[in-house]
């Protein structure tokens, strides 16, 4: 697998209103041709003992 390329297309949409009303974080940032994840906040990183 010495010559071979990956492509990779990623298209964020923009926050429906119920995600706004949610105050809803995006974990997708988009810089130029860098795309940059983050972590969703959930109970399970927030020390919740659920």
């Amino acid at each position: 697998m010495s010559d071979s390329n990956v492509k990779v297309a990623v298209r964020v949409r923009p926050m429906n209103r119920r995600e706004k009303d949610l105050n809803t974080k995006c974990v997708v940032e988009m810089e130029g041709n860098q795309t940059i994840l983050h972590p969703p906040i959930t109970s399970a990183n927030k020390g919740d003992p659920r």
